[in-house]
């Protein structure tokens, strides 16, 4: 098979994947992708309305992920300017294929090793970050045309609807204010878990890199650590009554966010959140008993109320990602 995609490749330098005396039939077609963010998931910065924005890091592999369709595709440039186009033209044959994708795109070759479901890429999760710096971290793995469906990607099927998935999860809080007169200035979120071992994850100090794969999103390597935080959220909370329970309320209500890696904590007691508010820092217990479990892909929403002596826990929302955010957001 490598044999036979060297000497495609050859052809596609000098026919443009057009039918010549070279090409017996007309059994070559030109790649196109289109990227659309996973509905289920649709988050803050990165809604389906953002994605032209996008740039994506695509490879193209055999069906199985075992071998790059030809030898540059392991790492092409997805970008939109009116339309969708690769940095390189990949002309599909009879050979089905499969696209691994991540974003946001990285040029580096060092920032990205393997090849389909070996490949991983290097990602940038820090203990402390500014909250219009974080990164939504995406990836998708597909062998067919459409993301639902089990028709190939082959010259046949060209046309590829490429479904892109978060990778971590979304931490998010929703606060109303009780008898409190301040102005409200939502200025950091902490997370902390007080545990031995905690379940919270950032770069790894030493050793192997945070990374992620792309066959499947998964975060693997990376230290440790007990706290994480984003400062500079310059948020005001602004409602005085207890929202409900709507989910489409509440997306539309988040005062503050983080992405952190899909973590599991085996008792939540140990669980807390640190905001600051008017410079004075208030400190929450997660509630319940058990483990917690934050999973990709998913949005927790923490409705939280704030007292003029305390800030308390009145509700959590598991839901999918669709926010809007009032503060700062910058797409990376």
């Amino acid at each position: 098979m490598s044999r036979f995609l060297l000497i495609a490749f050859i052809l596609i330098l000098f026919t443009g994947c057009r039918k010549n005396e070279h090409i017996a039939d007309d059994r070559y077609a030109l790649l196109s992708i289109v990227p659309v963010v996973n509905t289920d998931e649709a988050t803050i910065a990165h809604h389906q309305s953002y994605i032209n924005l996008f740039k994506i890091g695509i490879q193209v592999t055999n069906s199985y992920g075992t071998e790059l369709y030809f030898p540059y595709t392991k790492n092409l440039l997805l970008s939109n300017s009116d339309k969708w186009v690769l940095s390189k033209p990949v002309c599909l044959s009879v050979i089905q294929a499969k696209i691994y994708a991540y974003y946001p795109y990285t040029s580096s070759e060092e920032s990205i090793s393997g090849i389909g479901e070996t490949a991983f890429v290097f990602i940038n999760i820090p203990k402390e970050q500014a909250m219009a710096s974080q990164t939504d971290y995406m990836y998708a793995s597909q062998s067919t045309y459409l993301p639902n469906g089990n028709e190939p990607i082959y010259y046949a099927n060209p046309n590829v609807t490429l479904e892109l998935s978060h990778a971590l999860s979304l931490i998010s809080f929703v606060i109303f204010k009780e008898d409190f007169s301040g102005p409200g200035e939502l200025s950091n979120i902490e997370i902390s878990d007080k545990s031995n071992l905690s379940g919270l994850t950032i770069n790894g100090s030493g050793g192997e890199k945070l990374s992620m794969r792309l066959a499947n999103g998964n975060i693997i390597n990376g230290s440790t650590s007990s706290k994480i935080s984003v400062n500079s959220v310059q948020n005001s909370i602004t409602e005085t009554v207890d929202p409900g329970v709507d989910e489409a309320q509440l997306k539309t209500m988040v005062n503050g966010y983080m992405y952190v890696v899909p973590a599991l904590f085996l008792d939540r007691s140990n669980v807390q959140f640190a905001l600051t508010i008017d410079n004075k820092v208030y400190t929450i217990t997660h509630t319940g008993e058990g483990e917690l479990r934050w999973i990709k892909g998913y949005q927790y929403i923490y409705k939280l109320r704030l007292t003029a002596t305390a800030l308390t826990i009145v509700g959590i929302i598991i839901t999918d990602w669709d926010v809007n955010y009032s503060g700062e957001i910058i797409l990376r």
